[in-house]
């Protein structure tokens, strides 16, 4: 990406900000941001993440992780889902239709999808995605529809699987 592109999209996501939860709009735009909260309470942003527009979601859970006491073995198990995710998007991203775009998060962590088609989609940021030493991913509902843009935050509440580090 030319650096005349990367500072028009820095523009339009520091000019455009409209709220919503999952729909996006007609210029059929995406834009979002990425980041977590840090053991210290304090937001960190996802630099240089590679963010994915997919057409459909990828199974995975934890849910047998977060059951799990022993902190090792629950921590093995986190990061086993992290790697399934990935190899799960390996396997669907040759197939057609299924990666329809793909972008980078700027320094302060925002993104922007251009000339979306209206319809459903996900974005997708998976293993070996950190931020501030964490793994994290998510796999966030979007529906492009006719109107205005629509700001997408990608954050702790809304991650695909627990964010987690050794220590």
């Amino acid at each position: 990406m030319s650096n005349h592109t990367r500072v028009w999209k820095l523009l339009i996501v520091s000019l455009v900000y409209v709220s919503c939860t999952t729909q996006a709009g007609a210029g059929q735009w995406i834009i979002g941001s990425v980041s977590i909260r840090n053991d210290s309470d304090q937001n960190v942003y996802g630099e240089r993440l590679a963010v994915f527009l997919v057409s459909r979601e990828s199974k995975a859970s934890v849910d047998e992780c977060l059951g799990e006491t022993h902190f090792q073995r629950r921590l093995d198990c986190i990061n086993n889902s992290h790697l399934d995710f990935y190899k799960q998007f390996q396997r669907h991203q040759q197939k057609a239709g299924y990666l329809m775009d793909q972008t980078e998060t700027s320094n302060t962590g925002n993104f922007i999808f251009f000339n979306v088609p209206v319809g459903s989609y996900f974005l997708l940021v998976k293993f070996p995605s950190m931020i501030d030493g964490y793994k994290v991913a998510w796999q966030v509902p979007v529906t492009v529809v006719s109107g205005k843009p629509c700001f997408v935050s990608l954050n702790d509440g809304n991650l695909l699987l627990p964010k987690n580090r050794r220590r």
